[in-house]
């Protein structure tokens, strides 16, 4: 088995327990796992996403995303606004019933993480985002709101220190350890 086989094996295999974990989470809450996620997607954007981006974030059909936030609003964890910006259009939002619960959804891959040293995860942080970076970039998986994409991030900017990158957004140096995958403020670079 070559490297790339058995990394990808192990990989396989976290993902796995990760989706164990979101199944037993969930029948406890009396949710699927695309529902928590849902919540969980929602409670970091409190100003809203529209289905089709929704479905396209999480990476399934619109048709399995429809049905997802059909059993959130009828749960009452999820409600459906008219977006100010397309009148034709809605947004979904989570009531407060619903970010309450996706705030006790516990992360998929927490245990992975948690079996981690500090050092260790600030490594594969790095490598997670340039992962999905090189993904988003071949059109594999959809926009996310990275700094690797940010037009705020200056890469290796502090080279030689352990915070090599800067944020122009806050002004700071950051670390691997400091990248963000899902930033409120990130703005698309050009």
């Amino acid at each position: 088995m070559t490297l790339h086989d058995r990394l990808a094996d192990g990989l396989a295999r976290l993902a796995a327990l990760a989706r164990q974990d979101d199944w037993r989470v969930g029948e406890a809450e009396g949710l699927t796992p695309t529902q928590g996620d849902i919540l969980r997607t929602l409670i970091a954007r409190p100003e809203g996403m529209r289905l089709t981006i929704m479905a396209a974030h999480l990476q399934v059909t619109q048709p399995t995303a429809s049905d997802a936030v059909s059993a959130l609003e009828r749960k009452g964890l999820l409600e459906k606004l008219a977006d100010p910006g397309d009148g034709r259009a809605v947004l979904l939002r989570a009531t407060r019933s619903g970010r309450a619960l996706a705030k006790r959804w516990p992360l998929s891959f927490g245990a992975v993480v948690g079996a981690l040293s500090p050092i260790d995860q600030v490594a594969l942080l790095g490598i997670v985002s340039r992962a999905i970076f090189k993904l988003q970039r071949q059109g594999a998986i959809p926009a996310q709101r990275m700094c690797l994409t940010c037009r705020y991030f200056a890469p290796n900017t502090h080279p030689g220190k352990a915070r090599a990158h800067h944020c122009r957004f806050i002004d700071s140096s950051i670390g691997e350890g400091d990248l963000r995958i899902d930033c409120s403020d990130h703005a698309e670079a050009a």
